[in-house]
């Protein structure tokens, strides 16, 4: 790589910087080595736990055997007598593969440590439902200290890589980053058939104590939901299945997640509020704590899609890191409304990062992806299918009402960054809109120990009208802090070591009031 990036490197990336997407072929299966954090701290998560003596419905006295290549009707039996009791259902002796079951109200799900409900290898029988699925339910718990399985590399395809990428390159250049993550990465292919666990329209959730492993998709969604509590609970994916995000929590309020830990290829914890993803108005009230969590993108993030409000978000005492793979984690903290949702009330604090590329990215853009997608569209690429033409909303029903306020970090550390916090609002159609009242307070940043690429831009563009990331700004001309259109910004203690490049300036401000 060279030092400095050419007038003719600018027009090729102009021209010809489509991100790579792989569309063809079939499934491959085949594990990488570091695909899978080597860091993988089950035992400080989860224990052993006994089995309930009574009110007990073992699947196997329903019918389910480890042999059986569909045992979805023996435990969906077993789901229906336990739920006239509020009973236990109970999975142990192995690993069962399984279609979609439906749990109901009242059922705990107790998978014992050291056996598993995993999917079929096939992805048919599910319509996207996953493995398991809850839909208006009350009271229902996930517990045991076993696993769901998703069997996810079977269903992206072969990487444009035939081995992950481990070292640093000599510099820093962040169009090559987001090149190097992408030819890493195994897009779907059409069989996709879910995510292990999908909860929708519940209230009074609790999982505790349990495993998810190898999402093909989505991990956890959780979604339209009421009174949610997640504690000691693990997932554990394949780094590089597209889309395999860990928590997805979307139009949910009352939600308590604390001491997690999530490896994955995605976003760790997501936060979503759209109106193609069925939700219905605001959500509020979500606690994140005292989790760890390794992501090939963000590790927390709230947005991208962003319809309807977001409020009164806390995430303390938390890590985020990356291990073993190059690049590292996109972002650590990501607060963004891209859609028209006001986001707002959002603290954070007391957390350490590792090999996070930009620690704090706070974003306010106007996509208006309602306008574009519906349900089914909205979900096309992420499931091997072509994107067709539709809508969720008219134009004019989200368009430029959004907002970011009243965001407060305190006491972050970070090593081995690349890019500086990013803080912007937007222009467009002759009108700013600024990001608002952010305190950035008590920051230690060290910047990575490599040389960066010269690439001094005569201006950066908006990007308002398109995802919304850290990465779309390419190699920005300052390393701590870069804010644009913000109205309210406090900088209290903030500190940044001085990279090995001497082009870049430490903060740089525009229309910032």
């Amino acid at each position: 790589m060279n030092d400095k990036r050419t007038h003719i490197d600018k027009l090729k990336t102009l021209l010809f910087g489509k991100d790579l997407r792989i569309t063809k072929g079939e499934p491959f299966n085949k594990v990488y080595p570091f695909d899978f954090s080597s860091y993988y701290p089950e035992d400080d998560y989860i224990s052993y736990q006994d089995v309930p003596e009574e009110n007990v419905y073992d699947i196997r006295d329903f019918g389910a055997d480890t042999t059986n290549a569909d045992n979805a009707g023996f435990i969906n039996a077993a789901v229906e007598a336990a739920a006239k009791t509020a009973g236990t259902v109970l999975v142990d002796g192995g690993d069962y593969v399984t279609t979609t079951v439906f749990l109901k109200s009242g059922v705990t799900l107790f998978i014992k440590r050291g056996s598993a409900l995993e999917s079929n290898k096939t992805g048919e029988g599910y319509n996207h439902l996953g493995i398991l699925h809850a839909d208006g339910a009350d009271n229902i718990t996930l517990t045991g200290g076993g696993k769901v399985k998703g069997n996810g590399e079977y269903f992206g395809l072969k990487p444009l890589w035939d081995e992950n990428m481990t070292e640093h390159p000599e510099y820093i250049d962040v169009i090559q980053m987001r090149r190097d993550a992408r030819a890493q990465l195994r897009f779907a292919h059409r069989s996709k058939y879910g995510g292990p666990v999908y909860f929708k329209d519940c209230k009074n959730v609790k999982a505790h104590n349990f495993i998810i492993e190898n999402a093909a998709h989505w991990s956890f969604r959780i979604e339209n939901c009421d009174g949610v509590n997640i504690t000691d609970f693990v997932i554990n994916n394949n780094r590089h299945t597209a889309n395999a995000d860990g928590f997805d929590i979307a139009g949910t309020s009352n939600i308590h997640i604390e001491h997690c830990f999530v490896s994955t290829a995605d976003d760790g914890i997501c936060i979503k509020n759209a109106i193609w993803l069925g939700n219905r108005g605001e959500m509020k009230n979500i606690t994140v704590k005292n989790c760890e969590v390794i992501s090939c993108a963000n590790a927390f993030k709230i947005g991208t899609e962003t319809t309807y409000d977001i409020t009164d978000v806390t995430v303390e005492d938390c890590s985020f890191m990356m291990t073993d793979l190059y690049p590292g984690t996109v972002s650590g903290i990501a607060v963004e409304s891209a859609d028209g949702a006001i986001v707002s009330n959002i603290k954070v604090k007391n957390i350490t990062m590792n090999r996070v590329t930009c620690p704090v990215f706070i974003r306010l853009c106007n996509r208006n992806r309602a306008a574009e997608v519906d349900a089914q569209s909205a979900n096309a690429v992420e499931f091997g299918q072509k994107k067709g033409k539709a809508s969720s909303a008219d134009k004019s029903t989200f368009d430029m009402l959004g907002e970011v306020r009243d965001i407060y970090v305190e006491n972050i550390t970070a090593d081995g960054v690349e890019l500086p916090v990013i803080v912007a609002g937007f222009k467009q159609k002759g009108k700013i809109k600024r990001v608002e009242n952010v305190t950035l307070k008590s920051f230690d940043i060290t910047y990575a120990p490599y040389k960066e690429v010269y690439d001094r831009r005569a201006f950066i563009p908006e990007y308002s009208d398109v995802y919304p990331e850290c990465w779309r700004f390419r190699n920005l001309p300052a390393y701590a802090l870069w804010a644009r259109h913000v109205k309210g910004l406090k900088l209290l203690d903030f500190n940044c070591s001085t990279p090995r490049s001497t082009w870049k300036e430490k903060v740089i401000t525009e229309d910032v009031i």
